[in-house]
């Protein structure tokens, strides 16, 4: 989520994310270099969003482009 949201200008709510955090945790075998991921959104309210995305600052999310 905070990726989506730092990087992506994307507001994702927590499953939403999760085909985003596989590919980038190279948990998806992707041999032909294109990979197309699905984020959906708005199944989280700004006070949950806005907690998560804290903790995620707080844990110090590492970079990845």
């Amino acid at each position: 989520m905070a990726f989506a949201f730092r990087h992506l200008k994307v507001v994702a709510e927590p499953s939403g994310a999760c085909a985003l955090a596989a590919v980038l945790g190279s948990l998806i075998p992707h041999e032909s270099g294109m990979i197309g991921v699905v984020i959906s959104g708005g199944g989280v309210d700004l006070p949950t969003f806005h907690r998560l995305i804290n903790q995620a600052t707080r844990r110090k999310e590492p970079a990845r482009v």
